[in-house]
């Protein structure tokens, strides 16, 4: 730290940077500076004359008017602040702002177009699998064929659809052709997905050719010489079960890893309880209380539906959907569709003309 202040100090005095190198880090300070003559910065330190002389008088002047500044950076740069016009200010700020909505309109525009070039690559890659699947058909008709007319119009249709593949193969950047797609769905995935039969080798799908009748035993059947053998997982499960070789859960056995418990699920307050507790944190009394729980609308249990229409009906002596479906909503709680549900199923009849429900014998 010493070498970096001797350095700045230095420099604030206007010596040259290799001066002060050579100075600081011979672990020399300033201070010192001031009591050596010229023959021991030449002799000590291997400084010409002339700029040991000059670094002597900087040294003995003092400090001049940088000598405040504390970063290397401040020395080196201009002096004074540069007074920026108010124009220029808002002008650039406008510009700043213009170009901030610029960049959020571009960054828009790519996420855009990144969420089309997939939705375009998803559409390509769907044209491809069906493509590779009627490939995979046409493949097969066409080695069953025996008239050479109908192998010819298979092969030009092969042509075809393998140009297709090979238009979105490239378009998606796959590795490989097309045509490896198609071997593996013929050649590779049936030996995965199909069992064959240990006497005759026909390939069986264990869909078409399990044995129902036998429920405990996953057992397939082969339709050629009709014999029955057992898939190769169901033998190995077999196998693993009869040898003893278990898992064995014990069910008193704690987690090895730490359960947390659930936190308890805390029933929301009621409209009335938070009323309550509103007017008891007021000082009300009790009778307050009782009444304001019973003349507050929100607070006390929902009107049950056939009890409102009695009530509306000998009020109104009538129903009118424009005129009773909010209050209906509110004092019920019903859904508002249902509204002609409920007069329905109440008895009540319904008049087109004045658009009204009325009772049978009202009507």
């Amino acid at each position: 730290m010493a070498k970096k202040d001797t350095y700045l100090a230095l420099l604030r005095r206007g010596i040259d940077e290799n001066t002060a190198h050579i100075l600081s880090d011979s672990g020399v300070k300033v201070g010192d500076l001031k009591k050596f003559d010229v023959s021991t910065l030449r002799n000590n330190y291997g400084l010409k004359k002339k700029i040991a002389e000059s670094v002597l008088d900087a040294v003995r002047s003092g400090p001049r008017d940088s000598s405040k500044q504390r970063f290397l950076a401040d020395v080196l740069s201009d002096r004074g602040k540069k007074k920026v016009d108010k124009i220029e200010e808002q002008r650039f700020k406008r510009e700043q702002k213009d170009l901030h909505s610029e960049l959020l309109e571009k960054k828009e525009q790519l996420r855009i177009a990144r969420v089309e070039a997939f939705r375009n690559k998803k559409l390509v890659m769907n044209r491809l699998g069906k493509t590779i699947e009627l490939i995979v058909k046409l493949e097969n008709t066409f080695d069953d064929e025996s008239k050479d007319e109908q192998r010819s119009k298979l092969r030009d249709q092969l042509e075809t659809r393998g140009l297709e593949a090979a238009r979105d193969h490239e378009m998606l950047e796959l590795v490989g052709t097309p045509q490896d797609i198609v071997d593996f769905r013929r050649k590779i995935a049936p030996i995965i997905c199909l069992h064959a039969c240990p006497s005759c080798g026909e390939e069986i799908d264990p869909l078409g050719s399990n044995v129902v009748e036998d429920m405990t035993d996953y057992s397939l059947a082969c339709w050629e010489c009709e014999q029955e053998f057992r898939a190769p997982m169901a033998q190995i499960v077999e196998d693993r079960l009869d040898n003893g070789s278990r898992i064995k859960i014990d069910p008193k056995k704690k987690p090895r890893l730490p359960v947390s418990r659930q936190p308890k699920k805390k029933k929301p307050p009621s409209v009335t309880e938070q009323m309550l507790h509103d007017l008891e944190s007021t000082g009300a009394s009790a009778e307050e209380l009782e009444a304001a729980v019973e003349s507050s609308k929100l607070s006390g249990v929902l009107m049950s539906i056939d009890d409102w229409i009695d009530q509306t009906i000998a009020a109104k002596g009538y129903i009118q959907a424009q005129e009773h479906r909010e209050e209906f909503i509110i004092a019920t709680g019903a859904g508002a569709t249902k509204f002609n549900k409920w007069m329905k199923k109440a008895g009540l009849v319904f008049n087109k003309q004045t658009g009204r429900w009325t009772r049978w014998e009202d009507r």
